[in-house]
């Protein structure tokens, strides 16, 4: 990925591995914004995003006049100087419900069973898990990811309510939203609302990249083979669903095809 001027004052403030974090990262692709992306770890990051936003949460887009938390609020900034046909929030009521239901369904749902499931499982391998969230965040704090590690399992835990319940029942529902939309792909749509983009094509792109692991993916996560056991069974299964090709297209061509109006 090629770097961004140096004068580009919009500054992305994230932990990689966030499903949000991803979710934003797609739409200013899409809208063609550039910015430069600056992740820290949990907790330092949401002390910079206290600093920077007044919220304390992440992803938090800054600088040029704007504070924007998390990707919905960056679509409806964005999604307004585009002209209707290309906006991702369509303001057409036959569209716009289904447009909301699918953004519920994957950002809201999907993506907090797909944390819950991942992290459940991947909190464990300290020898996996350390060099993926030192990777992106500045030297020091890369330096300092073993001994932080720690703490960070605890509030990931107590933030995601984490336990094998808790994981068993969010596989079973990503198991059936992929089911549900196999079904609905089924008839070669290039986007979940046919020949249109929509806000749910982020925001379910965004949420199953942690399990299908796409190229293009814009956060690094141990390789397929490296995972646990239960959680590399888990993905392989679902890698073999319609969804996943979908998905795979998406990050592909169609984010692609899409902000240039094809």
């Amino acid at each position: 990925m090629n770097s961004p001027p140096s004068d580009v004052r919009l500054k992305l403030l994230t932990f990689a591995p966030m499903v949000d974090s991803e979710t934003s990262r797609l739409l200013l692709a899409y809208y063609g914004v550039p910015y430069r992306e600056r992740d820290n770890l949990i907790p330092l990051v949401m002390l910079k995003a206290l600093v920077h936003g007044g919220t304390g949460y992440v992803p938090l887009l800054y600088g040029d006049g704007l504070k924007l938390t998390s990707p919905r609020p960056i679509a409806e900034h964005f999604d307004s100087k585009l002209p209707a046909e290309r906006r991702v929030i369509p303001a057409e009521a036959s569209l716009r419900g289904q447009v909301e239901a699918d953004w519920n369904t994957f950002n809201g749902e999907m993506g907090a069973d797909t944390a819950a499931f991942a992290y459940h499982h991947l909190l464990p391998e300290r020898r996996l898990m350390v060099p993926v969230f030192a990777a992106p965040v500045p030297p020091l704090q890369a330096k300092l990811t073993p001994f932080l590690y720690p703490l960070m399992k605890v509030l990931f835990r107590a933030l995601l309510k984490l336990g094998p319940e808790r994981a068993a029942a969010a596989h079973a529902r990503i198991r059936a939203t992929f089911e549900k939309t196999d079904k609905r792909i089924a008839d070669g749509r290039p986007y979940l609302c046919g020949d249109r983009i929509t806000l749910g094509d982020f925001g379910l792109a965004a949420a199953s990249a942690p399990l299908l692991l796409p190229r293009g993916y814009g956060a690094k996560m141990p390789a397929l083979e490296q995972m646990p056991p239960v959680l590399r069974t888990a993905m392989e299964e679902l890698r073999q669903r319609p969804t996943a090709a979908f998905v795979q297209r998406l990050y592909a061509e169609g984010f692609a095809a899409a902000r240039a109006g094809r």
